[in-house]
């Protein structure tokens, strides 16, 4: 991966990606062969969301050493153990639902979002891009929650599929956004932006 340099939030951006590409994978093999298999597919099903619950932590880990620096706001992370915690015990409740995911893992996504607000205000670099990235996933849960279908020259894209194309975006802006704060030498307070009267 082309991230230089070392540190804690290199590694948990690496970890970030890592999985969500696990996940993009293992979803695809879910949806394309486990899908119209109960058992296999509950199973499966449960395991990717473990892994998406697992890459949104390290995303939080690596938005607060990226924002803050390493060794700071463990109370976040404290927050991210626990949300952590209850959906993994969801999913052994075999509760493994988007909805659940969505519950959980959006406490984690809101504290990420404010220390890019933060970020932001603090003038760091590439902020924008992951604020554009972030956006990208909220667009993609709305189209995941309309329930848009369409066929297009012989193409059927139901909801699943155009919820999953959405997200690529935000996906590509994010690891952009990553690689150029990396080489801009993360994390960087600049003189604070005045506060909105």
């Amino acid at each position: 991966m082309p991230f230089g340099g070392g540190g804690k939030a290199v590694t948990y951006w690496r970890w970030t990606f890592l999985l969500i590409g696990l996940a993009g994978l293992w979803g695809g093999v879910h949806h394309g062969f486990l899908a119209d298999h109960e058992t296999a597919a509950k199973v499966s099903w449960s395991a990717i969301s473990l892994v998406v619950a697992v890459a949104i932590s390290f995303l939080l880990a690596a938005t607060v050493a990226s924002v803050l620096g390493e060794g700071r706001g463990r109370p976040l992370l404290a927050v991210r153990f626990v949300c952590l915690g209850a959906f993994f015990i969801l999913v052994v409740l075999g509760h493994a639902s988007i909805v659940t995911l969505m519950i959980t893992e959006g406490l984690a996504m809101l504290m990420a979002l404010g220390l890019w607000g933060h970020a932001w205000r603090m003038r760091q670099p590439a902020v924008a891009l992951v604020i554009l990235a972030i956006g990208s996933s909220v667009v993609a849960g709305v189209v995941r929650g309309t329930g848009v279908e369409f066929t297009a020259s012989g193409w059927e894209f139901d909801t699943n599929s155009l919820y999953h194309l959405a997200q690529m975006p935000g996906i590509v802006l994010l690891f952009i956004a990553v690689q150029r704060r990396t080489q801009a030498g993360e994390p960087r307070t600049l003189t604070p932006r005045p506060a909105l009267s």
